[in-house]
């Protein structure tokens, strides 16, 4: 039996031997999915052909990295059984994650997320953007648990109130990607356009929940020049082309709203021209699987009229821009090795195998050249290569 070393190829240039892994079978090259073979030297996609080679770490479907546009990662840390409205369970400052993030360890915490993060690496997403309650602490519990794992993370961070400190934001945002709050209507207007402005004077990144429970004035959310939406469940055809017109993208995260009675209009959204991401929203909630995000997305689209499930797998992919706004959502060299290798059907038919996706389908995940092994092979999630020093924040 050939070991994982053994698969290993070294490609010489004029100055140095360098370590090329590879994979092989159909990849998505950003149109359609392609027969050959993919690989990578440390973080970097290096080669692409249509060949197949024989000497792989492992053959099947190869797209690239899942990409979890909306995460509550700390929300892991609740295991009770949910009841309640949207505003009992998660609404601040009194919903009841808030409340139970206030009192836990944040050992606790930080166990919690680190589990959900394997959750997310096993089952083929390598990034993901978290919206981080509760101030600097939430941040640093975030990047603890993030450490030891070879996932992207965005860390938007928010104020550990709903009022605005000029000194607290401003530490935030030296520590974070962009700040994230929950909606609109939490806080005073002068406050968070002041939060907007100081993300925006930054650089950093700006996104907020919007028209979630009951419909907001989007004028005044587009104002705030976001990033990125969240949900827009309650959004008019109105709303929609502003959203389109104003080149905002909408992260829509259907599992989460079907648990309060709510479905996202996927067709709608993109009959509008709305440029759309797919999030897992609420650990506590869902399991921040996007597999099973995808599943259950293309489900609700259809009965709202479908989409092609091509559209699904790229909602599952367009988050990444936010790290890398050049990047395309197809497999290229010079890209970051980012890589899931199913052990489903390609060819034609690869877009529609992915709607159908298990944890089980999973053969190799690879993110940032590092690869680990699918569920049922390694219990304890070791990778297979010795993890590599990361700061105690996410690379930008």
């Amino acid at each position: 039996m050939r070991t994982a070393s053994t698969r290993r190829t070294f490609k010489r240039d004029s100055t140095i031997a360098r370590l090329v892994e590879r994979v092989s079978g159909w990849f998505y090259d950003g149109r359609r999915f392609r027969e050959g073979t993919v690989g990578w030297e440390d973080d970097v996609l290096v080669e692409v052909r249509s060949r197949r080679s024989r000497e792989t770490l492992a053959q099947g479907l190869v797209v690239p990295g899942l990409w979890n546009a909306h995460t509550h990662l700390g929300d892991a840390i609740v295991t009770q059984e949910l009841k309640g409205t949207i505003e009992e369970l998660v609404a601040p400052p009194y919903g009841l994650k808030h409340r139970v993030l206030a009192k836990a360890k944040d050992a606790a915490v930080i166990a919690a997320m680190r589990r959900a993060m394997a959750t997310m690496l096993r089952t083929g997403t390598t990034g993901f953007s978290d919206f981080r309650e509760g101030g600097l602490r939430g941040l640093k519990l975030l990047y603890a648990a993030l450490v030891a794992l070879p996932l992207r993370g965005l860390a938007l961070g928010r104020p550990s109130g709903l009022t605005y400190d000029r000194r607290e934001v401003a530490a935030i945002l030296r520590v974070s990607d962009g700040i994230a709050v929950s909606s609109y209507i939490d806080w005073p207007s002068d406050d968070i356009e002041k939060l907007a402005g100081d993300a925006r004077r930054e650089k950093k990144i700006f996104a907020i929940h919007c028209s979630e429970r009951v419909r907001e004035d989007l004028d005044e959310v587009l104002q705030l020049k976001p990033a990125f939406l969240v949900h827009m469940v309650q959004a008019t055809d109105a709303d929609l082309v502003r959203c389109a017109d104003a080149a905002v993208p909408i992260v829509v995260c259907p599992r989460s709203n079907a648990f309060f009675g709510m479905t996202p209009d996927i067709p709608r959204m993109f009959g509008a021209g709305v440029e759309l991401w797919l999030g897992t929203d609420n650990a506590m909630i869902n399991v921040p699987s996007i597999l099973r995000e995808m599943e259950f997305a293309y489900r609700v689209a259809r009965m709202k009229g479908g989409v092609p499930a091509r559209e699904i797998v790229e909602m599952a992919l367009r988050g990444k821009r936010l790290g890398d706004p050049s990047g395309g959502l197809g497999i290229r060299v010079g890209a970051r090795a980012d890589l899931v290798v199913f052990d489903l059907p390609g060819g034609a038919n690869g877009f529609a195998s992915l709607m159908r996706a298990t944890a089980s389908d999973v053969r190799l995940v690879v993110s940032g050249g590092r690869a680990w092994p699918p569920i049922g092979f390694d219990a304890r999630l070791r990778p297979t290569s010795r993890p590599r020093r990361r700061r105690l924040r996410p690379a930008r």
